[in-house]
């Protein structure tokens, strides 16, 4: 099947939204999508077509392009309008938040079902959105993810929260963890999260910082923040607080550093620090609601991420604190 490499559709009414998805399908298909992608590739087009038409108030337009990424097919899907712009931004990417009232995924449903996710926004220029969609089965590299999180017994939410990313060329990926427990706590973690789900492309010191500025004035959290890069074979890794990483696997043993701190209070000597990355090592993220002195054997390496996660956070969770552990392999 010959495939469109790029294509403009003028968005200034429903029926042009029905022609971009209709294109959108086609072309999702003849790259290589599964059905699942197609369709949920479908429904950000519904929705961002929509909101051009009964948001923006203003022609607007949906660009469709291939992208690769070495051998990792792709996706892009931008969007332009030229409407008076978005005045809260954060709002609009919350869970649960229409920008429309039309499909009810809204911007928060648009960046799960993509890879990628980039918002700029004026009310000179209007609103432009890029979003990427890679097609999985492509990736050189796999890691898979496993995570148990758990607030302290007798609380609601929780002070923890954790970030996965993964991209064709590298993952970003996190454990975060706010001082105290309870609602409070929870506010502080999300705040981090959501400043690591709109910035996990910058460097890893950069993103330190920014939310280290962000927590200002709050309780604060321990973060330990790690990036592999397919490429080099590089892991980066940088960790402020009592949130512990270990690497099991390794040719050499690799102790990542934690250094003493708390985002948002006192942060010193900030440092990234860069080892080899070995394909099939295992890495084990944990808040100090898990205690630390489990060690993982070799006969529970062979295992797959989640039975891993399930055999550290059964044996060792605390339940007079809120509890996380995150594990890559």
């Amino acid at each position: 099947m010959n495939v469109i490499t790029e294509k403009k559709v003028v968005i200034t009414g429903e029926m042009n939204v029905l022609k971009a998805r209709i294109f959108a399908k086609r072309m999702a298909s003849a790259i290589g999508f599964d059905e699942i992608s197609v369709a949920e590739i479908e429904i950000v087009v519904s929705e961002l077509g929509t909101n051009i038409v009964k948001h923006a108030g203003a022609p607007g337009s949906i660009r469709f392009r291939l992208v690769r990424d070495g051998r990792v097919r792709g996706i892009e899907i931008l969007v332009c309008d030229e409407g008076e712009g978005i005045h809260n931004i954060e709002s609009m990417i919350m869970d649960g938040t229409s920008t429309t009232g039309t499909l009810g995924i809204g911007l928060s449903g648009v960046k799960r079902l993509m890879d990628e996710f980039d918002l700029r926004t004026s009310e000179q220029n209007g609103t432009v959105i890029c979003a990427k969609k890679w097609i999985r089965g492509d990736y050189r590299s796999k890691l898979h993810c496993s995570v148990l999180c758990r607030p302290k017994m007798g609380e609601r939410v929780s002070g923890d929260t954790y970030f996965f990313k993964q991209l064709p060329s590298f993952a970003v990926f996190s454990v975060i963890d706010a001082l105290g427990h309870g609602p409070v706590a929870h506010q502080v973690a999300e705040k981090a999260l959501y400043i690591l789900e709109n910035n996990y492309q910058d460097t890893l010191l950069s993103i330190i910082e920014h939310c280290h500025k962000a927590l200002i004035g709050t309780r604060g959290c321990a973060m330990s923040l790690a990036k592999i890069d397919f490429r080099t074979m590089k892991f980066h890794h940088i960790s402020i607080g009592n949130v512990e990483t270990r690497v099991y696997g390794t040719p050499a043993p690799l102790k990542p550093v934690c250094t003493n701190g708390t985002l948002g209070l006192i942060m010193e000597h900030a440092r990234i620090n860069v080892y080899s990355y070995t394909k099939g090592s295992c890495i084990v993220m944990f808040s100090d609601g898990i205690s630390n002195k489990f060690e993982v054997e070799p006969a529970m390496l062979r295992k797959t991420p989640q039975e891993i996660s399930n055999f550290i956070f059964t044996k060792y969770a605390r339940d007079h604190d809120d509890a996380t552990v995150l594990v890559l392999k």
